[in-house]
């Protein structure tokens, strides 16, 4: 039987002897229970109420003897209410103590002669009443004192409510000793009975604890050796069937594994030891050629930084080149509006010569009439002799002035075809000259987009080389940020090799079994691969241009 069923049957035992001792234990309660709710529900009310008849029945004695003793007439109908009261709460208290508070038959028999003497009571009565009121107060007394009156009825009333008192505190005092004796043989049964299941589960519980105890000590002195001479082929007893053994074949295989893996750390701390020479000696290498890069990439920095300087010369040169274009195709602009201007304006100065044209040939015409007209008025003066001198010499005259107005019309004739011609020879010109404006303004227009273009792209460049830049600059970072990760990779090289020499001296503290064959084969592990000197790539020279090299370029 192994720790846990023991366990497990001396728990099951304990706990039976607790359900057993609760179940004993419920039930004695339950009758405790029951007796004293017999007695709060039927002894005690009883009890109360017969002490309030027998108060009432003392009480009637008492109105009874004033009713015989009073001297005032006036004052008998109140004592006689008092009577008649008196005897109706009795035969209500009667009444109710029969159906509430009645605990036994005999108790029943007691209610019920109580109820025939209240009757035997009200029923002498009247006798009494009568002689006490005619002052026959030797009759009315003898009825009280004597028999056969109220007061021998009273008394037995009384005599039997004390028979009923008396029945009711002999039930709860049986009661109180089955209580009682119930309780004393309870309390030794329940002694008897814990004292009896304590020694029994102690029994088991000490034997299964020193058996434990016994096979732990064995356990415990086994690891203290263990620990003290740190001998690992040490083995534990593993004879028990139980827990115990179960541990000490786990302790067992424990040691074991724990001997094949302190050989095989031995074995792989030697290895460490090889591979973190060989790790730092890669380290050291690589550090320097991450040095002469990073010197690359300042210089290639350096540089980057002049050429983004120039390009952002050109795109500040490019921008004033492209407010001057701007400027001069304005200017084109507004001179070929001013051309179509002046074009419109000597048009208008052509069509008003054709206009003066017209209206100095009217005026010759009106002078060539004017003169004939002159010339037919003198020869109609000469006709008229004498009488028409005046009017020749006005003729003449007309005819010298129709003569003149006519030169002169023909003079302002020849020069208006003259500013004509020179005017129609300027429109032509002037035209000429929008349309070479026009010209100019395309080209100027051309000369602008063009020049904007190579702003745009010019700007475009300067930030393509600003990134460039950025990226060296973060390449830069990135190489010094990997020497120092190289110098603290060796650094820790170096700590691995002196911690796998620790690990080997503790190593060796300790007393193994035999090794397996596959822990001793790791001493001779291979060189980690991708760390040889030999197998490094040279540090790549200034001039030759690899495959980054040319992603570089054409970016």
């Amino acid at each position: 039987m192994n720790i846990t069923q023991r366990l497990l049957l001396t728990f099951s035992l304990m706990s039976l002897a607790l359900i057993s001792l609760v179940i004993v234990t419920l039930s004695l309660l339950s009758g405790f229970q029951s007796r004293f709710e017999y007695v709060q529900d039927n002894a005690i009310p009883s009890i109360k109420d017969l002490n309030s008849l027998v108060d009432k029945s003392n009480s009637l004695v008492l109105f009874l003897y004033r009713h015989q003793t009073t001297d005032d007439d006036r004052k008998l109908p109140a004592i006689e209410q008092d009577i008649n009261r008196t005897i109706e709460e009795i035969k209500n208290l009667n009444e109710y103590y029969l159906i509430n508070d009645v605990s036994s038959e005999e108790d029943r028999q007691l209610t019920n002669t109580a109820i025939d003497l209240t009757k035997k009571l009200q029923a002498s009565l009247p006798v009494f009443l009568n002689a006490s009121k005619a002052n026959q107060n030797e009759i009315a007394l003898g009825l009280l004192q004597g028999t056969g009156g109220p007061g021998e009825a009273v008394r037995n009333l009384l005599a039997n409510y004390r028979k009923q008192f008396d029945l009711n505190v002999e039930m709860g005092d049986a009661l109180r000793q089955v209580n009682k004796r119930v309780y004393e043989q309870t309390w030794f049964g329940l002694l008897s009975g814990t004292l009896l299941i304590v020694l029994l589960i102690g029994f088991f519980a000490v034997r299964t604890i020193l058996g434990i105890r016994k096979s732990l000590n064995n356990m415990s002195q086994t690891m203290e050796n263990v620990s003290t001479h740190l001998d690992l082929t040490i083995q534990a007893d593993d004879r028990r069937k139980d827990e115990v053994g179960n541990t000490a074949r786990a302790f067992n295989s424990l040691m074991h594994r724990v001997s094949s893996a302190l050989a095989s750390v031995s074995a792989s701390s030697q290895s460490v030891s090889s591979a973190a020479t060989q790790i730092a000696a890669g380290n050291e290498d690589l550090s320097s050629r991450t040095e002469e890069q990073a010197a690359s990439l300042e210089q290639t920095a350096a540089s980057m930084t002049e050429i983004s300087e120039t390009v952002r010369q050109n795109a500040e040169n490019t921008q004033q080149a492209s407010l001057l274009a701007g400027n001069a195709s304005r200017i084109s602009i507004n001179s070929a509006d001013s051309v179509n201007t002046m074009l419109n304006t000597m048009e208008h100065i052509r069509t008003s010569s054709g206009k003066i044209t017209d209206i100095i040939a009217l005026i010759e015409g009106i002078a060539f009439q004017t003169n004939i007209l002159a010339l037919n008025a003198a020869v109609e003066a000469a006709r008229a002799g004498e009488q028409g001198r005046g009017f020749a010499v006005v003729a003449g005259e007309v005819r010298t002035l129709a003569q003149r107005s006519s030169t002169a019309a023909r003079e302002i004739k020849d020069l208006i075809d003259a500013s004509n011609s020179l005017v129609s020879a300027g429109v032509d010109q002037a035209s000429d000259v929008g349309k070479n404006m026009s010209a100019m303004k395309d080209a100027i227009q051309q000369v602008t987009d063009l020049v904007n273009e190579i702003a745009a792209a010019t700007e475009e460049q300067s930030r393509g080389i600003s990134q460039v830049h950025q990226a060296v600059n973060q390449m830069d970072d990135v190489t010094q940020q990997n020497a120092s990760l190289v110098e603290e990779a060796s650094a820790a090289s170096q700590s691995l090799q002196e911690q796998a020499s620790t690990l080997s001296q503790l190593v060796g503290q300790f007393t193994v079994g035999q090794v397996p064959s596959l822990a001793l084969a790791s001493a001779s592990a291979p060189v980690l691969p991708g760390i040889s000197t030999s197998r490094l790539s040279p540090v790549r020279k200034k001039g030759v241009v690899t495959q980054d090299e040319t992603d570089w370029q054409s970016f």
